[in-house]
């Protein structure tokens, strides 16, 4: 299915007149379609872990660098324990710590062995910093959810008919039905209710359900517990 199918769908399925284009018409009514679609999508991107937009991320250090850009299309990390070291293949890298755990940390006359990690101003900061040539992986999930008709490009916003999506489509059209209709002030609650069945029917099929956290954290040393910094020190 493309853009522009789904977009047809929808709008039959409401009782509408079938558009003949999608992205550059002048109908008020595709329009809103249109934004519905991408506002769905952007939604199941978001709270749902796809393995569809699962991507494999990697920092090489080099002996100085403590802050690290993410990838243009990041959204997210993977759940869990995230960052795994090549220098320290059994134990992943402490984090996320908080502001505060990190600033203690720096406060300490003497540092962690292995390094720890946390978000600051939209990079990762991993300190100490990496040494040279030390591999850090890790897997995110991207936020460019939708596939441009040459199978390459992709994108988090609806560019062309020809577009089409990363993440089932199927759901989409749902999500489009039942949103149009609550826009329009009409019961949307059957539609709404087939929507949650499929969505949590096809998550499951591509393992994408939600994961739940019952630990309280990642220590610094890379043990999970409510210590919040119990670091593994040189002497």
């Amino acid at each position: 299915m493309t853009l522009l199918t789904i977009t047809q769908d929808v709008a039959v399925l409401v009782g509408l007149q079938q558009p003949t284009v999608a992205m550059s018409s002048t109908d008020l009514t595709t329009q809103q379609i249109v934004a519905l679609l991408q506002q769905e999508g952007d939604e199941l991107a978001g709270v749902i872990n796809w393995n569809e937009l699962k991507v494999a991320g990697t920092i090489t250090g080099d002996g100085t660098t403590t802050l690290w850009g993410v990838p243009s299309d990041y959204d997210r990390l993977i759940p869990g324990q995230a960052l795994w070291s090549t220098k320290y293949p059994a134990v992943p890298l402490g984090g996320p710590i908080t502001d505060a755990e990190m600033l203690a940390l720096k406060a300490l006359p003497i540092q962690p062995v292995r390094p720890v990690w946390r978000f600051f101003g939209g990079q990762i900061e991993i300190w100490p910093a990496l040494a040279s040539a030390e591999v850090v992986n890790y897997t995110y999930f991207t936020g460019q959810w939708i596939l441009a008709a040459d199978t390459v490009t992709k994108r988090s916003r609806w560019g062309a008919d020809t577009d089409t999506a990363r993440i089932p489509e199927t759901i989409i059209k749902l999500g489009g039905i039942w949103r149009w209709k609550r826009a329009k002030g009409f019961d949307y609650s059957e539609e709404f209710a087939s929507y949650e069945r499929e969505k949590e029917r096809v998550a499951g099929q591509s393992g994408g359900a939600r994961t739940i956290s019952m630990a309280s954290g990642l220590r610094p040393d890379g043990i999970w517990g409510p210590s919040p910094i119990n670091p593994i020190i040189v002497t």
